[in-house]
């Protein structure tokens, strides 16, 4: 699925905006696939900031109605009894959508994350989301070219961005938030 949002790439332009006051939601999904199709959002972790700082954080964790793959479990951290304890998505997602309404968001590989979020409003019955969107790892190999790796966990090792607990989605979100601000600074690297 190709997400309707639009997405900001100028890093120039992105900087000029942050110094300008704009509001940022950097988020991050943990899922049950990498298919929006048959998977669910088994968590959502956001950071709403500004060049002022961070403003408030969202989180929650859903339950998907399918059973966790070990490969997911042993990735993320989160059990099988952490999600069956979960309410659904669809009991919070007006409140996510709520969230970041009126700000640009932030995301580490973007269209996996909007993909998903855009599926379980369809499913919930809401609309898809059309915040303006920045992808930090487009922006990392266009600001970064040299590097052989691109994911977040390796750039926030390179830039000893502190990574909290990776592949827990409001860990990944604070963690694409200090990537996001270190490649759209024109005095880094």
């Amino acid at each position: 699925m190709q997400h309707p949002n639009k997405k900001l790439t100028d890093y120039r332009r992105l900087y000029k905006l942050y110094n300008e006051g704009a509001i940022f939601t950097a988020f991050d999904t943990e899922t049950t696939t990498i298919t929006p199709t048959t998977g669910r959002i088994i968590e959502i972790g956001a950071v709403k900031f500004s060049k002022d700082g961070l403003i408030s954080n969202w989180t929650n964790l859903f339950y998907p109605a399918q059973t966790l793959s070990p490969f997911i479990i042993n990735l993320t951290h989160i059990t099988q009894e952490m999600v069956d304890g979960a309410d659904p998505i669809q009991d919070h997602i007006a409140s996510f959508l709520s969230f970041i309404k009126d700000t640009i968001l932030v995301a580490h590989n973007a269209q996996f994350d909007l993909n998903f979020l855009n599926a379980e409003c369809q499913t919930c019955g809401y609309p898809v989301t059309h915040n303006k969107v920045i992808d930090t790892l487009q922006l990392s190999r266009e600001r970064f070219p040299n590097f052989s790796k691109h994911k977040l966990d390796f750039l926030a090792d390179a830039f000893k961005i502190d990574k909290g607990s990776s592949h827990r989605a409001l860990d990944d979100a604070k963690t694409c938030m200090e990537l996001f601000k270190l490649c759209i600074n024109p005095e880094k690297y």
